[in-house]
């Protein structure tokens, strides 16, 4: 499956935990983006005449797509159509809401355009966790514009949380998560909250001034799982719950190491055996697009042999569904009888089917496990 993947950088605010590009900027910026994506979309086709019309599954993430104007929407579906992309007939086709520009407008854009999948960023139900991570939406507002996706006949809605937020205890998690898991859903992330220590609360954290009990996050997981799976979600990828059928294919694309492409700022692609990003900052990226995007502008990482051997291992170990044996041995390796004894031994590690599944505590250590794997390849 070819997968295509928009990056919107926009953002009302940064929140204090995030690591990946975005703006913080004028919404004047809009339009010069989306000028600058059409042509690097643009350059792109011709370069590869017809790769478009192959797409099976979009993304539309950030960012913040839905900070975008429903008229600033629609030229974005306008340019995708237009270069060739099938709205109309993919296999599915997500775009991210934040809770502050969920309105009917924006949906009515979306959907209108093929849109059949939304996904928005709850975080938590409690204001004091929201304030802590720099969310700016309040509980309420987040599920109103929950409850906003849900009224959308025919749309698949999936929504995150955060664990082991600064001050968060296990029974919060739990009771956030018992809430959303009420809704009619039919997929449900939730992801330990990873600081980088050059982010605001990265910052915050070194000098002392929040903390974030680490000893917590193993029960957070266990109990989470356990409390989804009591609701008819299974886990599917190790944060990622879904009931039959609700299962993200695009984000299942890329954990099978299917092709994918990538337009916007700091966006990974993975084409023609290539792993590949554009500029990751907007001013590169711009003078990238301006020079007519030269290739030798690009950021390139060819998959060789070990490289497709190590994804193998990780992506495929990160789902429900395991390391085929099988396709690791096409490549002509396979893992130490030793080592996969051990995991199996400590219940980390399963067999199943002529695959290696995690089971149990190894979804929390999966990635302990996987390098041992890895580094005992024969």
């Amino acid at each position: 499956m070819l997968g295509l993947y928009i990056h919107i950088p926009f953002c009302e605010k940064i929140c204090d935990y995030c690591d990946f590009f975005t703006i913080q900027g004028p919404s004047r910026l809009h339009g010069e983006y989306l000028d600058l994506l059409s042509r690097e979309i643009s350059a792109f086709s011709e370069r590869h005449p017809g790769a478009l019309a192959q797409v099976e599954s979009l993304y539309l993430g950030g960012g913040t797509p839905s900070l975008l104007s429903p008229e600033e929407l629609f030229r974005l579906f306008s340019i995708l159509g237009e270069a060739g992309v099938p709205l109309f007939s993919l296999k599915e086709s997500t775009m991210e809401f934040n809770p502050e520009t969920t309105d009917a407008e924006r949906l009515a854009v979306a959907v209108e355009n093929g849109i059949m999948r939304a996904s928005i960023g709850l975080q938590s139900f409690r204001p004091e966790l929201l304030q802590a991570v720099g969310r700016r939406h309040t509980p309420e507002s987040g599920l109103a514009a929950l409850e906003r996706l849900l009224s959308q006949p025919g749309l698949r809605v999936t929504a995150d949380l955060m664990f082991n937020l600064p001050g968060q205890t296990v029974s919060q998690f739990l009771e956030d998560l018992d809430a959303l898991s009420a809704y009619p859903l039919g997929h449900v992330s939730f992801y330990g909250l990873k600081v980088d220590p050059r982010t605001r609360l990265g910052h915050r954290l070194e000098k002392g001034l929040v903390q974030v009990d680490e000893d917590l996050y193993g029960d957070m997981y266990r109990e989470g799982v356990r409390l989804l799976e009591s609701k008819g979600f299974e886990r599917y990828e190790v944060s990622n719950f879904a009931r039959t059928g609700e299962e993200s294919l695009h984000n299942l694309n890329y954990w099978r190491r299917g092709q994918y492409l990538a337009f916007g700022p700091s966006a990974h692609g993975f084409f023609g055996g290539v792993r590949f990003h554009a500029p990751d900052r907007y001013p590169e990226w711009r003078r990238y697009i301006e020079s007519g995007c030269p290739e030798e502008m690009l950021i390139k990482d060819p998959v060789g042999h070990d490289e497709a051997v190590a994804e193998l291992v990780q992506l495929s170990l990160r789902t429900k569904y395991g390391l085929d044996m099988a396709a690791l041995q096409k490549l002509g390796v396979g893992p130490s009888e030793k080592t996969v004894s051990k995991w199996v031994g400590q219940g980390y590690l399963k067999r199943q089917g002529g695959r290696l599944v995690l089971d149990g505590d190894g979804w929390l250590f999966m990635d302990t496990v996987v390098a041992d794997l890895y580094s005992n390849l024969e």
